[in-house]
């Protein structure tokens, strides 16, 4: 098997010239990194993909940073982001970093170190000693399904959370409830919070004032909607309806009112948001605010490549709209 030797010979530079030349060292000339590529190809001799991509300057590789690649949303997102990258000739390199800080902060700091072409990030937060390794990256960088700060001139790919939380409750009132209660994620949560205003407007705009014992913020799994709708009904039980602010939470709240024989949509009405495929099952049929979670994959994959293709470091952001699914666990209030 040829070696970086042979490469050498053939050539008749030294082994070090070589060497120099893939590891992008500044003394040497773009052409002799060239000249070291062609022979590589001549003698069969196949660099790593780290060696070639320090001679092109480019790696073909953009890493996608995903929260919780178990939440059926992300995953459903980060399908349709590989298609169109691989479509274009690129390799999706995947990190899931749990919701971690610092998980989040190994992969911002591993982009440098496998020179990515760029990235496409969900973070959950951003210290400041993040947000100075994203301003470092001089690469493309899309934010999906969150938004950077003011001051990080990165585009991103979303959808108006406000808009369909005021759009699902605008529904729960036009149904004739008046006592909803809302089900949150975690308060730190950007998008939690949208929808959190969306349900306080609306309510305000129709003359109500929300009922501090009828707000729950918890997490964002099934088990944490189970254990909000048994809060809010020993706090709140004259509601009616509840807004959750993910489908997970709503299902969650569907079971606990299934184990206590509460009747949907009878006794109470349920709506979520995400309209995960799960919540469109029979038993469940839960009526929701519908993300275009695989148009979003696909918008911050077509945003990164025109950026890469034009050689910027900005373009401009996505705002998706939401819709209204209505299905079966919502209905007028009982006079």
């Amino acid at each position: 098997m040829p070696t970086i030797k042979d490469v050498a010979k053939y050539l008749g530079v030294s082994v070090s010239t070589v060497s120099r030349a893939l590891n992008n060292h500044p003394d040497i000339k773009q052409d002799t990194k060239n000249e070291v590529l062609e022979a590589m190809k001549r003698i069969n001799y196949t660099p790593n993909a780290v060696a070639r991509s320090l001679i092109s300057r480019k790696s073909n590789t953009i890493g996608l940073m995903i929260p919780d690649i178990t939440d059926p949303f992300f995953s459903a997102m980060a399908h349709d982001v590989e298609e169109v990258l691989s479509d274009n000739g690129y390799q999706v390199v995947y990190v899931n970093t749990s919701r971690r800080l610092e998980k989040e902060k190994r992969f911002l700091t591993s982009v440098m170190e496998r020179k990515m072409d760029g990235i496409i990030v969900t973070p959950d937060f951003l210290d400041e000693e993040a947000l100075d390794i994203l301003r470092r990256l001089e690469i493309p960088v899309v934010f999906l399904r969150r938004r950077p700060p003011q001051d990080l001139d990165m585009p991103y790919v979303d959808v108006d959370h406000y808009e369909g939380a005021y759009n699902a409750m605008d529904y729960l009132l036009s149904l004739g409830h008046s006592r909803i209660g809302f089900m949150g994620m975690p308060p730190y949560s950007f998008t939690g919070q949208e929808r959190y205003r969306g349900y306080v407007d609306r309510l305000k705009k129709s003359g109500l004032e929300p009922d501090p014992n009828g707000i729950v913020w918890d997490g964002r799994t099934i088990a944490c909607g189970y254990r909000a709708m048994g809060k809010l009904m020993e706090d709140y039980p004259s509601m009616t309806a509840v807004f959750a602010a993910n489908d997970l939470l709503g299902i969650g709240a569907l079971e606990w009112l299934a184990e206590h024989k509460l009747s949907v949509p009878e006794r109470m009405s349920v709506i979520g948001f995400d309209n995960l495929e799960v919540s469109d099952l029979h038993w469940i049929k839960l009526t929701t605010v519908a993300q275009p979670r695989k148009e979003m994959g696909r918008k911050a994959a077509e945003v990164l490549l025109q950026m890469l293709t034009e050689n910027i470091l900005t373009a401009q952001s996505i705002l998706l709209p939401t819709k209204l699914i209505i299905r079966e666990t919502c209905t007028s209030v009982i006079k």
